[in-house]
This record gives C-alpha cells, structure tokens and sequence, in this order.
C-alpha cells in the first residue's frame, strides 16, 4: 500500500468513527491513472467521479503534473487547479488528512514558482503553514506532513521570508530527519531532504543530504511520480560529482 492510500484509509476510519459516514475510496481507474503518470486524465476521471477522495486524488494528480513542469506559468496554473480541488475536498470533509497537505503542497508549489515578494505579498506561505500545521495536528505521525513542514521552513528561510514567517531552517532540518526516520525508504522524501538541505547550503548538513540523496537513487519506484523525481535525484547526484559549480546551477533552476 503507498501513502496516498494509507492515508486515505486512515481518514476514511476517522470520518466513519467520528460521524458514521463511510467515505469511498478514490475510484480505481483514476488512481492506476495516476500511478502510471497520466497526472490529467487521472483529476478529470476523479472529478467525474466524485466524492471526497477522489477530489484529494485530483488535487494530488494535479500537484504532481504542476511538481514536473517546466513551465513556471503552467506549474502555477497547475497549482491553482489543485488547490480548487483540495478545498472543495476541505468544505465536505474538514479534517482530511490529505486534503490539508494537498491544499499546503499546492500554494507552496504556486509560491515557488513566482518572484518570492509577490509570494510574500500574496500571502502564500502563511496560507500554506495553516494547512501544514493542520495536517500535523491530525495525523502527528505522517512523515508527508513532516517533510513538506521541512521543505516549507527550509525553503520560505531560504527565500527571504524566515523572520516574516517564523520558518527556522534547524526545525526544518529536525523535520526532514523525522521524515526520512518514519520513511526511510520513501524516494520523494529522500530527494527534497537531499534537494533542500543542499541548497540551504549549510555545510554540516551536507553529509545528511548526501545520504537522502543515496537513498533516493536505491530506492524502488512504485509510481511514475516516483520514477520521475528518482530521475532528478540521478541528476542531482551528477551535478554534485561534478563540482560546486554544476550542483549550484542545478540547485538555482529548482523551483
């Protein structure tokens, strides 16, 4: 079982203990859909499915399209969609799990694509700190919500928005080990240690990321999104062997 479906079948036992509603799980042609990376046909099939979870499925399909575009005006795009998705997930269902990280990953995608003053301005890490926290306080022991907490400190510090926004990088950092200690072997997990901690470059985390980054490369995919970061984390690692000056280029074309 991978984690979209572990946490959906937490979220599901929640709402059923909690209100005595059963909530379906996402429809099954939209997630092999999405398993096999087909990010588009995979939200509008979960749309037309309805129901909850299938719009936290298209939410996520929708991210992970955004997560590889090259295009910061697509990716932006991409994200907005997701987040639509997510928050009409959180007006049925509050307290999803998913749907918190979905609604979070979604703005700090959209964020990260644009000038950090006009992300700053618009608001967006702040709105995506809310539903980060939130899906921590559901579900303490969800090593997605811990590693996108660490990404978003590391990156909103990085980006000029620490003191604004409280985001220290050593709780960032404390966030990623928690992460990658829940999920040792998760590959998206291992590679935005290795991708953020790098490029916060702080040289007594480097031998950290340098061990996410390996573990990112062993590891073995079980969707196509796990292929494609496996892919980058290759690239990273070419980068570094390189020399300083092809791992910053490399670092400076990430969003």
């Amino acid at each position: 079982m991978d984690a979209f479906r572990a946490i959906a079948c937490g979220v599901c036992f929640l709402v059923a203990a909690t209100s005595g509603a059963v909530e379906a799980a996402p429809d099954d042609e939209a997630y092999a859909l999405y398993r096999a990376g087909a990010y588009e046909a995979a939200a509008k099939r979960a749309v037309a499915a309805g129901g909850t979870d299938n719009l936290v499925l298209a939410a996520r399909a929708l991210n992970a399209a955004g997560y590889f575009d090259e295009d910061r005006k697509g990716a932006r795009r991409l994200a907005g969609r997701a987040l639509d998705h997510a928050e009409a997930a959180l007006e049925a269902d509050p307290d999803n799990v998913e749907a918190h990280l979905q609604a979070g990953i979604s703005l700090a995608l959209r964020g990260a694509n644009m000038a950090p003053v006009r992300a700053f301005f618009l608001g967006l890490p702040g709105r995506a700190r809310r539903h980060i926290d939130r899906a921590l306080a559901l579900d303490p022991d969800n090593p997605w919500a811990w590693s996108t907490s660490a990404a978003w400190r590391l990156e909103t510090a990085r980006r000029g928005g620490g003191s604004v926004y409280g985001a220290d990088p050593e709780e960032g950092f404390r966030e990623f080990m928690k992460a990658r200690a829940l999920e040792p072997d998760n590959i998206a997990i291992a590679y935005e240690c290795a991708l953020r901690l790098l490029a916060s470059g702080r040289p007594e985390w480097r031998p950290a990321a340098l061990e996410a980054l390996a573990a990112a490369m062993e590891g073995r995919p079980q969707t196509a999104f796990d292929a494609g970061v496996q892919a980058r984390a290759r690239l990273l690692s070419e980068a570094v062997a390189v020399g300083p000056d092809a791992e910053a280029a490399f670092l400076d074309a990430q969003p």
